[in-house]
């Protein structure tokens, strides 16, 4: 294999006399060793890589060349895009195959050849994300309340088909395709994706009501899925149970076949999606490994999220398979900066030194250029390497103000001294979790202080998109800070951190632009209102928030969107201290 011996060890460093040769020293270099290499696994979606021998053949010289140890295939159409979820990329007795398919086994073809290169291949075969399935058997729908009625769930979109992973006959047939699989195919591991649902409302389907009622003597049509309450959380524990019985299951299978050393994992979601009835913690003594989808900005997360040992989706996932030998595989983006790679592979080396291999998801077919991105990555962070320093960036402001990407994500500034007014944009940011992403125009004040805002006019923003007034403890991007907002589609919201990196919490309000803001501190007080007169204050929400004498006030902009367009007006800004 191309590349196959990975060097373990990097040239000169610094000189070293080793010899005195005729008066002279002889400088010979010393080695150091560096990182050992991750292991890497890359996800390929089959419609986008695989459609005749030759891109077989091509990805499997790539794959060699970039030395992927792991190609995790799709088997089993994951989504409603090319061709419908539920078909398959192989020569099937039980599932619909792929249209283009037909006469062209993907599967057979990539594990010959990736096995003929001492590639391992584990088929990625997703469950409930199933439009064949739902298409064929009406009874098989997954049901969601909707204002009180069952209807079958479509998603958002109207395309995405889900069934019932509760229903028998269901997980019969899904786990007949994995059987199939195991039994015809020579693989090396199994995992699965969307093992889940998609939300607290889902299913109610009459199977799944009359099988819990049997169970608690009460109907889950009964629960208000909107709110937190007992019964919503004895209705989501039953359901997280269910999807870990049925992993169970999946294990026993391959237990039972013929090759019962195939390896099983999942793909999960962050543990901050809690409405979908996944958690590893149910079905950790069942499978070999545990993928989390590690994407934080995707998530609105900052980097840290990732490899943190206080929060985020490693320390979640390492204390649910906590007294298991379920290996974690990080599972990454393929979009990410360098700093961020370098970043992410320290943490992850530093503070889960068991986490052996990555996996990486591409949508779709795998660029030759990312691939060689991932192999000169593989024994990050680089030697010296130390994180870049978050500093304020340039723009011309009042005497007294300063501009920041909190986060290290876009935006910027304007003034307009004619009007007093600011302009602010922001891109792919948020402020909420664990940690913030924001564009910050502020000054620092000590003591009580107080500050007043006009929200003159948003534009191009997302509609979860923040715009307004911030007092924070530190310029530090999981700072204690408390806020007061205007989001484009979902009112005001005061919202705060009471802990360093803790999680946020908030109190809204029906307001929308024009409106002005105001935020207090008074001690550890701090009240945010809205107002649309600036005379006038209702009171959105108050919170005690221990912080610093000395604090950072100003205005803000988060904008999950990323319009090169989006823009908030803010005038009539006043600051007291």
């Amino acid at each position: 294999m191309a590349f196959a011996l990975r060097s373990r060890f990097i040239a000169v460093l610094s000189f070293v006399l080793v010899s005195s040769i005729a008066g002279g020293s002889v400088p010979v270099m010393a080695v150091e060793e560096t990182n050992p290499p991750f292991e890497t696994e890359v996800i390929v979606r089959t419609v986008n890589q695989f459609k005749n021998t030759v891109d077989v053949q091509n990805f499997i010289q790539l794959s060699t060349s970039y030395g992927v140890d792991v190609i995790s295939m799709n088997v089993k159409q994951d989504e409603d895009d090319e061709v419908p979820s539920g078909s398959v990329f192989y020569q099937s007795d039980i599932a619909p195959i792929a249209q283009g398919y037909q006469n062209f086994d993907a599967l057979q073809a990539v594990i010959t050849a990736a096995h003929a290169a001492g590639i391992k291949v584990h088929a990625w075969i997703p469950q409930f994300h199933d439009q064949q399935a739902f298409l064929a058997h009406d009874e098989w729908q997954m049901q969601a309340l909707v204002n009180g009625v069952q209807i079958p769930f479509t998603g958002s979109n109207g395309n995405e088909y889900f069934v019932n992973p509760i229903h028998h006959e269901v997980q019969q047939y899904e786990r007949s395709i994995i059987q199939e699989v195991i039994e015809n195919y020579d693989v090396d591991g199994v995992v699965l994706d969307w093992i889940r649902f998609d939300n607290y409302n889902m299913d109610v389907s009459d199977y799944t009501v009359a099988k819990y009622q049997a169970q608690f003597g009460y109907s889950p049509l009964s629960i208000d899925f909107e709110t937190d309450s007992p019964q919503r959380e004895q209705w989501n524990e039953w359901r997280t149970d269910q999807i870990g019985q049925y992993v169970g299951d999946i294990r026993q299978d391959i237990t039972q076949s013929s090759k019962p050393d195939v390896q099983l994992g999942v793909y999960i979601l962050p543990p901050e999606f809690i409405e979908v009835g996944q958690n590893v913690a149910k079905f950790k003594d069942d499978i070999d490994f545990v993928a989390p989808m590690a994407y934080f900005d995707d998530w609105e997360f900052n980097s840290d999220w990732v490899y943190s040992t206080s929060y985020g989706i490693l320390k979640d996932t390492s204390d649910r398979i906590s007294g298991s030998d379920v290996e974690i595989v990080a599972t990454l983006d393929n979009d990410w900066t360098d700093d961020q790679y370098q970043e992410i592979y320290k943490g992850i080396r530093e503070n889960y030194p068991g986490v052996k291999r990555l996996s990486f998801f591409a949508y779709g077919a795998w660029p030759e250029d990312e691939l060689a991105n991932i192999k000169e990555r593989e024994t990050w962070p680089t030697p010296g390497w130390t994180p870049p320093v978050e500093q304020d960036y340039p723009a011309q402001l009042p005497a007294g103000w300063k501009a920041r990407n909190i986060g290290s994500m876009p935006g910027n500034v304007t003034y307009n001294s004619s009007n007093k007014q600011f302009t602010l944009s922001s891109s792919s940011t948020d402020i909420w979790g664990n940690g913030d992403q924001l564009n910050y125009i502020y000054q620092s004040v000590s003591g009580n202080a107080e500050i007043i805002v006009k929200v003159h006019s948003t534009s191009r923003l997302d509609g979860w998109a923040k715009a307004g007034i911030m007092i924070r403890e530190s310029l530090g991007h999981n700072s204690k800070h408390a806020d007061m907002m205007l989001t484009p589609e979902n009112g005001a919201t005061f919202q705060y951190r009471v802990d360093t990196a803790g999680n946020m919490a908030d109190h809204t309000a029906a307001a929308s632009a024009p409106r002005w803001l105001k935020l207090t501190r008074s001690g550890n007080t701090f009240k945010g209102a809205i107002s649309t007169n600036g005379n006038n204050w209702q009171t959105v929400g108050t919170v005690q928030i221990p912080m610093n004498h000395k604090v950072y006030i100003g205005i803000a902009l988060s904008n999950p969107g990323n319009d090169s367009r989006n823009k908030a007006v803010f005038g009539n800004v006043k600051i007291t201290d």
